[in-house]
């Protein structure tokens, strides 16, 4: 089963979810600054990614 085939609404009712969109899983853990070589190979790769519009993607 694709996840097109589903929506998360149906999810929820389905199986009596309840969504939580704000969670802090590390809230200890400090931001650091993206390096040089992965913002270009994002940059590379996201494009392309996006355009083969795949779950696999």
């Amino acid at each position: 089963m694709s996840y097109s085939d589903f929506t998360l609404t149906e999810l929820e009712n389905k199986f009596n979810l309840i969504i939580q969109e704000r969670v802090e899983l590390f809230p200890a853990v400090e931001p650091v600054n993206t390096s040089t070589i992965l913002k270009e190979v994002l940059a590379e790769n996201i494009p392309l990614a996006l355009e083969i519009n795949t779950e696999k993607a």
